[in-house]
C-alpha cells in the first residue's frame, strides 16, 4: 500500500542540455521574477497525465498496457517558445514555459489518457495545455506584469529544443529535493 501523500503521473523528461538551460533562465528570471517556489531543475518535466494517489495493482496493469501504446509511437521534436502564466494575471499561481509542438505530443497525450481511463483512473477533464512548470504562486508585492517576463524570453540557438524519445512513469515525495522519481521508463519508437 502507498502513502496517502504519494502521487504518480505520465511526463516527457526534458533532455539534459534543455534541463540546464532552463534552470539557468529560471535563475535569472528569479532575480527580477518573484515567485514562492522555483521548480527543481530535475523535476522539470510535461506532464501527460496526473493520475494522483494509486494502489500498486492499479500502476502496475497502467505500466504493462500502456508499454506497446507508447512504442507505437514515433520520437518526435519540441521546442521552448514562450512564457505564460496560470491563474489571476496580476498574481498568478503557476509560471510556466509553452512548447512548439505538433499532432506527434497530442496523440501521445490521447493515447496515454485513454489507456489510464479504461484501467480507472479519474483524470482532469480539462483541455490538455502542454507546458513545463519553471515556478508557483505569485510573492510579488506589486501587480505583476508581463513586462520582465518578454525581456527575459530569448530562447536562441536550438538551446530548447530537443527529441522526446521516452514518457516516464513518476511517483512524487513532497517532502523531498528533486520530488518526483522515475519509476518507469517507456520508450518511444524510433
Amino acid at each position: 500500500m502507498t502513502n496517502q501523500k504519494t502521487h504518480f503521473f505520465l511526463a516527457l523528461p526534458l533532455a539534459i542540455d534543455v534541463r540546464e538551460s532552463l534552470a539557468r533562465w529560471s535563475q535569472q528570471l528569479a532575480e527580477n521574477v518573484r515567485f514562492k517556489t522555483w521548480v527543481h531543475p530535475a523535476d522539470l518535466h510535461i506532464t501527460l497525465a496526473f493520475l494522483g494517489h494509486a494502489e500498486f495493482p492499479a500502476i502496475n496493469a497502467l505500466k504493462k498496457q500502456l508499454t506497446p501504446v507508447i512504442a507505437g509511437h514515433q520520437s518526435f521534436s519540441l521546442a521552448v517558445d514562450q512564457l505564460g502564466t496560470f491563474g489571476s494575471k496580476t498574481s498568478p499561481r503557476i509560471l510556466w514555459a509553452g512548447l512548439n509542438y505538433d499532432q506527434a505530443l497530442l496523440d501521445l497525450q490521447r493515447d496515454v489518457r485513454d489507456v489510464c481511463n479504461e484501467i480507472g483512473f479519474q483524470l482532469d477533464q480539462r483541455p490538455y495545455r502542454p507546458h513545463i512548470t519553471l515556478a508557483r504562486r505569485w510573492l510579488g508585492d506589486e501587480r505583476f506584469t508581463n513586462d520582465e517576463l518578454m525581456k527575459s524570453m530569448r530562447p536562441h540557438d536550438g538551446v530548447y529544443e530537443w527529441q522526446v524519445r521516452e514518457a516516464v512513469l513518476y511517483q512524487t515525495h513532497m517532502r523531498r529535493t528533486p520530488k518526483y522519481q522515475p519509476l518507469t521508463i517507456f520508450q518511444l519508437g524510433q
